[in-house]
């Protein structure tokens, strides 16, 4: 018997990131290629940009792909902390809990269970940073 469970967030693993460097006034982005920790399968595009005046996210979880692709609005000094992190040479992955204003469905295998895309507002973002 399958037993689903409701959960709001979203908890991921930074494989890679990239630091994009965009036109001549190098606007920065941060883009981040992660897996998935708190569900079985996918893996989740992050990309976040520096911005003083809107700060906010969303995530697009498709039904087709297992592949979510989120973009975060973060106050500046945020975004220099995570650039910041990544640069450290640590054993341990960056991890990133995303709370979302949308529930989702989750069987006893951890498997996301969706028929439709969903869009989702991300109401708040938690960093786990390794120091050493």
């Amino acid at each position: 018997m399958f037993k689903k469970q409701k959960m709001s967030t979203i908890s991921i693993s930074v494989f890679s990131a990239d630091l994009k460097l965009i036109g001549f006034e190098n606007r920065r982005e941060l883009h981040l290629s992660c897996g998935l920790v708190n569900i079985a399968r996918g893996n989740c595009n992050v990309i976040m940009k520096p911005d003083t005046n809107n700060i906010n996210g969303e995530i697009l979880i498709s039904s087709e792909r297992p592949v979510m692709n989120a973009n975060l609005s973060v106050p500046p000094i945020l975004f220099d902390q995570v650039h910041s992190a990544l640069k450290n040479n640590v054993d341990r992955p960056l991890q990133l809990v995303l709370l979302l204003d949308k529930y989702l469905q989750i069987d006893n295998h951890g498997v996301l269970t969706i028929t439709d895309s969903i869009k989702a507002k991300i109401e708040d973002i938690s960093w786990i940073l390794p120091i050493r």
